[in-house]
């Protein structure tokens, strides 16, 4: 299936990862409840001028972190790779207690560079594991009510990432993670290599 590159800005994340064990459970806080409140998600579509469209849950997240990432001091990343001691330190002085919700995708994009996390493993804790889509006359369909919360959050309360509230929640997940389970998952430079993108 070729899949044309300027459809994939408009792909929404999908963790399809219910089965795998989360740090926490359903009914604790997110750091993540304003993205996932879907009351707030009807209130700026109501808000929205005519003729404008609200972006996914994943967007709105994505479009504030870089906003956030902007404002925070430039990281220097130790040399080392994988879960070597000094990148353990680094991550723990880094990301101490409770992390807000742009603070447990920066440690994912972290654990990333630091060799800890493959980019399968960083993209299926964001919830990117999973692409399904449907296309009908060139625009996206979803099978989903949409009266649902789904058709709302776009699946981004799926994400492993929205039940992380301390950096032990990522490790162990991380140390949990198996790129087998995931056969279906490919990267953005393997669709290249075969010419999806």
């Amino acid at each position: 299936m070729n899949i044309s590159s300027n459809f994939m800005p408009h792909v929404f994340p999908r963790c399809g990862m219910e089965n795998r064990r989360t740090a926490q459970g359903t009914s604790q806080k997110s750091a993540f409840d304003k993205y996932l409140d879907v009351d707030r998600q009807r209130q700026l579509m109501r808000e929205l001028p005519p003729g404008r469209m609200l972006d996914s849950v994943y967007m709105q997240f994505m479009d504030d972190y870089r906003a956030w990432k902007a404002q925070q001091p430039e990281a220097a990343l130790p040399d080392s790779q994988g879960w070597t001691e000094e990148n353990l330190t680094f991550l723990r002085e880094r990301y101490s207690g409770e992390l807000s919700a742009f603070e447990v995708y920066d440690a994912l994009e972290a654990m990333q560079s630091l060799g800890i996390l493959s980019e399968k493993g960083q993209r299926c804790a964001i919830g990117t594991y999973d692409v399904q889509m449907k296309l009908k006359g060139g625009a996206y369909q979803t099978d989903t009510d949409p009266d649902s919360d789904a058709a709302w959050l776009h699946g981004f309360d799926e994400a492993p990432m929205v039940k992380f509230q301390k950096l032990d929640d990522i490790f162990a997940w991380a140390k949990d993670f198996r790129e087998e389970d995931y056969p279906d998952f490919i990267t953005g430079a393997e669709a290249m290599a075969r010419g999806w993108i």
